[in-house]
């Protein structure tokens, strides 16, 4: 039965990525999962729980962090947990998952909090980096979280949109983090 929920759950990201929130639809979904309706519907209620699992699923709390520069550095630009998916799948999942949850509605009201969870765990880890002299921060450890995150999904953006690869990017996504943080004296 968990082999089945995952299935549908990754066929939903498939979908999302392919075609956005708007386009993906239970039948969609089956067809994706090679499942039935009945195998679906004995997973999850509609559409929406299903979506909201994926929002739930992609948007995972920061934790186990590294607590030198370098290293974070490299985590953030590295992409490296994506669950099976080629990068381009989760790049474009995320996209269209931004755009759904600044819609008032079910999503956003699952995203919210979770977004706003991730932001507050990497900016508690970024002030404590700081504050044990492993940083120097050149915002507030909040904005600089906020900045941190708009900066990688808005270059992952472009470099997609101009047709890069996200490979070729790292470099110049580790070299703007170190626009935001500086690593500390120790």
């Amino acid at each position: 039965m968990a082999a089945q929920r995952t299935r549908i759950l990754r066929a939903a990201i498939n979908c999302i990525a392919d075609k956005g929130v708007e386009g993906t639809s239970i039948a969609r979904i089956c067809k994706q999962a090679g499942l039935s309706i009945g195998a679906v519907y004995g997973h999850f209620r509609n559409r929406d729980e299903i979506l909201a699992e994926v929002v739930r699923d992609s948007i995972t709390p920061y934790a186990d962090l590294p607590d030198n520069w370098p290293s974070l550095k490299a985590l953030l630009a590295g992409f490296s947990d994506q669950h099976g998916f080629d990068l381009v799948t989760v790049v474009r999942l995320r996209m269209h998952l931004h755009a759904e949850l600044v819609r008032a509605g079910p999503l956003h009201d699952v995203g919210h909090p979770l977004v706003m969870g991730q932001l507050a765990a990497m900016a508690c880890h970024l002030a404590r980096m700081q504050a044990a002299s492993r940083v120097v921060l050149r915002f507030s450890a909040e904005q600089t979280a906020v900045n941190i995150c708009a900066y990688i999904d808005g270059m992952v953006w472009i470099a997609l949109a101009s047709g890069r690869s996200l490979d070729e990017l790292r470099p110049e996504l580790s070299a703007g983090l170190d626009a935001l943080v500086l690593p500390g004296p120790d």
